[in-house]
């Protein structure tokens, strides 16, 4: 009995030291990391102060949300401006459940709530790469690539992306083999994700697309995973009876305010075509001021990353249509869900200028790094010749480091901004 316990207890240790040391510690030095790059700004002292005076923008809404519960008064703007409807609940709800746990205000819990699920999201980073047995220097690129990304603060501040691209990666993560066990977690990974954003409800639906999958436990998540989001409409019919004010609320900033085509309007990319746009856009002063700078910036992410999905997507479909990819299978879902967040979060701002897509972009910006991260492992690219080949991948290291130096910048700017209460997404 002895020796069965004694072997069993090495046996964990044999499995949770690399599990500490490749998952945990790197994810935990990255959201470390993040909390440093915001504190760096901040011109006060100790934890609660930094980040206690970055309230602002949404987080007065979810702390509203945590203190006061939901109230609709109407549809008018003096009503919306008391109503907070148009705000999913699952990060508030969070914030609630964490604060009340650790005996702290909610407006700490707010941060001390974004961290924490940040570092599950960086987590669930690494299980991805030890999933797919990604070598150690392509982790540190692709981390690296999501960790600069100009809009990644957002992760430790108060707002919602760190829990929302969380659930979404471990909705992912757990679907990717589904039995009783991983259909329940990814079930419930889908309903935080689902609760937390309306775009989380298609992406809901993504793992119906392998029917090869043991469907039952396939349904089972993916109707686990929409009740969360259904659930918030559920309680805006009991509550308020209307089940769909959420949509309605939207109405607030104009009558067309979702456009479904604005993905393919003309006007959507109007701005990108004046000289007083670039002139604006690559002004150091514009930058650091109270101006429409950060609009602007998220007005270019916009077809940046429009053609960053269609170049992804078509390299990949080429190498798929040349078989010479293996497991394309694993990252299909990946390519979908970024297209479908992509355009509903573009028909969403269609009426605001496109003026938060920065932010949206984020969890967009994280599924394609591991599809390109996937893509990569898994294909043969003898189909390219070789001389190509060598002349590609000089170009792509140098675009690499050129990117990341960009966003680098991009993202120090965006950082001072917030800090300094300027408007960024």
């Amino acid at each position: 009995m002895s020796f069965s316990l004694s072997h069993l207890l090495q046996q964990s240790r044999q499995c949770l030291t690399p599990f500490c040391t490749q998952v945990l510690l790197p994810s935990l030095a990255l959201t470390g990391l993040q909390i440093f790059l915001i504190s760096f700004w901040s011109q006060e002292d100790d934890y609660a102060s930094i980040f206690k005076g970055l309230t602002q923008w949404d987080s007065h809404w979810y702390l509203g949300i945590v203190r006061q519960g939901y109230q609709f008064v109407g549809f008018d703007k003096i009503a919306y401006e008391q109503s907070n409807v148009a705000f999913f609940p699952g990060y508030p709800l969070a914030v609630a459940a964490l604060s009340r746990l650790l005996r702290v205000e909610p407006e700490l819990g707010l941060y001390l709530t974004a961290q924490l699920f940040c570092w599950l999201m960086w987590v669930y980073l690494f299980l991805f790469y030890h999933l797919w047995q990604i070598p150690l220097l392509w982790q540190a690129l692709a981390s690296l690539m999501i960790l600069v990304y100009p809009s990644s603060f957002y992760l430790v501040v108060g707002y919602s992306e760190s829990l929302f691209t969380a659930s979404l990666l471990g909705f992912f993560y757990w679907s990717a083999h589904l039995s009783m066990r991983s259909g329940l977690l990814a079930g419930i990974h889908g309903l935080v994700m689902s609760a937390t954003r309306i775009v989380g409800l298609p992406v809901a639906l993504v793992p119906l697309l392998r029917l090869s999958r043991p469907w039952f436990w396939t349904a089972s998540a993916v109707v686990l995973a929409l009740s969360g989001g259904l659930s918030f409409f559920l309680y805006c019919q009991l509550r308020f009876g209307r089940w769909d004010l959420y949509m309605e609320m939207q109405r607030y900033f104009g009558p067309s305010s979702f456009d479904y085509l604005a993905i393919i309007q003309p006007r959507t990319y109007a701005p990108l075509f004046s000289l007083g746009y670039w002139q604006s856009l690559f002004s150091f002063s514009e930058a650091l001021g109270d101006g429409i700078w950060a609009i602007s910036l998220s007005q270019l992410f916009v077809p940046l990353t429009l053609g960053s999905l269609v170049v992804t997507g078509l390299l990949d479909g080429w190498s798929v249509l040349a078989g010479k990819s293996r497991h394309w299978q694993e990252r299909l879902g990946f390519h979908l869900a970024a297209w479908i967040m992509f355009s509903i979060s573009v028909a969403g701002m269609s009426a605001v200028a496109q003026r938060s897509m920065i932010r949206y972009c984020l969890p967009i910006h994280t599924l394609q790094v591991l599809a390109w991260l996937h893509g990569i492992r898994y294909t043969d690219f003898s189909f390219i010749p070789q001389q190509v080949r060598f002349y590609l991948g000089s170009v792509l290291r140098l675009g690499y480091w050129i990117l990341a130096l960009v966003f680098f910048a991009l993202n120090q700017i965006l950082t001072w901004r917030y800090v300094q209460h300027l408007w960024v997404a």
